[in-house]
């Protein structure tokens, strides 16, 4: 880092340091090595912390490099599950010089960290502030507009994304609370899956959002933060998302290669944070793909036969009813809906009465007859036939199951 440029974040630093009770410094990755605040509190639970992969700067430098990539600004949970922001600094030339780092800063288990510490460690946290997620997220945009000041240029041109943390981390606050009370914590939020499917399906960005954090963070903290068995859940999560996007009138060809890259890359994760960065990434690019649905050929033609068939599929639906709603004859019709979605319109009319179903499966009040009747399946067997077909197993297995054990990609025949 140049050293007119050090020199302004060191002074930002002080200030940063001094005004609030955390820990802030300086990162320099041309000289590997961070510079504490002069004023403020010291990094003495980094410095003590026992956990082997613990190395104070590596750490700080990681932070730092993420938040080029994630426009300017990163949150993390570090080996002790404290929370650290990192805001990066870039040169005259837009590369990466370093970054302001502040914490570790607790986020809501100070009891459950101290009684799990040695006797220095337990004496470094004792001096560890406790914030909530929304004082984080303001000392992170602080901290942000402040190194975006001393960049004096946009962290954009490092590639803009969806992902924001503070929404997550709220969510997980929820989630631990709602662990520590209620003895079926470990109940899949099933109701809110529903809901995000329903949010990709009305191409609500920010609402889908909401509902997803919602999901991650039971994820996470019923899995205990363990990555290895969070992955196998975020895998059945995103073919839950893919769906519903497809369904929403998503490109079927576009969907499956975001979905072949995932499952391509999914074990390369080491961190949560860039696999919910991720996950959140592939969500907004599902919910763009159903906008970008109307560039393709006859498209309005297409979209009105998956909103008939989306609010028709309890009755019996002829081809020449679809038809006659796009004044078009079915022998076209039919052609056109097979080459730009990828299915024959009978094979659409099913996902949507199977996707329906599933959620009506969950509901152990209803027969699985009346379910059948209800999705516009007149025969019990055939609803069978088709969902297992569709889905990969009957529908009695799908409702012992809960859901899970499903096939895991899309169906086109």
């Amino acid at each position: 880092m140049e050293k007119s440029l050090k020199e302004q974040a060191i002074k930002y630093a002080n200030h940063f340091g001094s005004l609030l009770d955390v820990p802030c410094a300086v990162v320099d990755l041309s000289e590997k090595n961070y510079t504490p605040a002069g004023e403020g509190k010291p990094f003495d639970a980094c410095a003590n912390c026992p956990h082997k992969n613990c190395k104070g700067y590596e750490q700080f430098a990681y932070g730092c490099r993420e938040a080029y990539r994630w426009d300017g600004l990163y949150t993390f949970h570090c080996y002790q599950e404290m929370v650290v922001v990192c805001a990066s600094i870039a040169s005259e030339k837009g590369d990466l010089a370093g970054g302001l780092v502040i914490g570790p800063i607790i986020l809501d288990n100070k009891e459950e960290l101290l009684a799990g510490a040695d006797k220095k460690f337990k004496k470094a946290l004792e001096g560890v502030s406790e914030y909530s997620p929304h004082h984080i997220q303001a000392m992170a945009e602080i901290l942000a507009g402040i190194a975006g000041s001393i960049s004096d240029l946009s962290h954009g041109r490092a590639g803009r994304y969806f992902y924001r943390q503070e929404s997550l981390l709220n969510a997980m606050y929820v989630e631990r609370m709602k662990k520590s009370e209620t003895s079926d914590y470990y109940t899949y939020p099933i109701a809110i899956e529903r809901k995000l499917r329903t949010a990709v399906r009305s191409r609500d960005k920010a609402g889908s959002q909401t509902l997803l954090n919602q999901i991650l963070a039971h994820i996470y903290v019923s899995n205990n933060n363990n990555i290895e068995a969070i992955k196998p859940r975020i895998t059945e999560l995103i073919v839950v998302i893919s769906r519903a996007a497809v369904d929403a009138g998503a490109d079927i060809n576009e969907i499956f290669l975001i979905n072949e890259n995932f499952t391509a890359n999914i074990e390369e994760f080491t961190n949560l944070e860039d696999l919910s960065a991720w996950v959140s990434n592939m969500l907004q690019r599902f919910i763009s793909f159903t906008f970008e649905f109307d560039k393709v050929k006859h498209a309005d033609a297409v979209y009105k036969v998956i909103e008939y068939i989306k609010t028709n599929f309890r009755r019996h639906m002829s081809l020449e009813d679809i038809a006659a709603s796009t004044y078009l004859s079915k022998t076209y019709l039919s052609s056109l809906f097979k080459k730009e979605t990828g299915y024959s319109i009978s094979e659409y009319i099913n996902i949507v009465r199977i996707d329906r179903s599933k959620s009506l499966l969950m509901e152990e009040n209803m027969s699985i007859i009346e379910i059948a009747n209800l999705c516009g399946f007149e025969d019990q067997s055939y609803f069978t036939k088709v969902f297992k077909h569709i889905v990969g197993i009957t529908p009695k297995k799908y409702r012992e199951n809960r859901g899970k054990n499903e096939k895991r990609d899309i169906i086109l025949r």
